[in-house]
């Protein structure tokens, strides 16, 4: 199963690793929080959100391995950015012709116009029509490689 692992894409492992070392953190602070303050609903929401990660995890894992996924690559056309630091919230990606947009969840600071981009998503994410052009709500995992490699 290890080599299974290191056989995935990097974006995705990173994602796997995230979701699944978040959700053994959580548990370790449920139970620390229990011990400590011996009250089992005041620990109550480290429980949940171990539970939500790790089976988040679990089932990214499961599907990366079936190969239950999808890798889109396209170069990056449009960068929307939003408040006075300049956060990504969006990128358009021209993917066969055609403008994509994909909206940004984590904070992304290398990505430049003319980067090439690589989308990993599900392969029953749905696609909708924005503006004349695509757009994409959800991804597993995002990587870029820089231009000029």
């Amino acid at each position: 199963m290890k080599e299974r692992f290191y056989e995935l894409p990097a974006p995705l492992q990173k994602q796997i690793a995230i979701r699944i070392v978040g959700g053994a953190v959580f548990l370790l602070l449920f139970v620390i929080i229990l011990l400590g303050f011996r009250d089992f609903y005041f620990s109550l929401p480290c429980l949940l959100l171990s539970g939500f990660l790790l089976i988040n995890g679990i089932r990214l894992c499961y599907n990366s391995f079936a190969g239950n996924y999808m890798c889109i690559q396209g170069i990056c056309e449009k960068i929307e950015t939003v408040g006075i630091r300049k956060r990504i919230r969006g990128i358009w990606v021209q993917l066969e012709g055609n403008a994509v947009k994909i909206p940004i969840r984590q904070r992304m600071k290398v990505l430049s116009i003319g980067d090439n981009v690589i989308i990993y998503l599900s392969d029953k994410t749905p696609v909708y029509e924005h503006e004349g052009s695509y757009m994409i709500c959800s991804y597993y995992a995002l990587g870029i490689e820089k231009r000029g490699n």
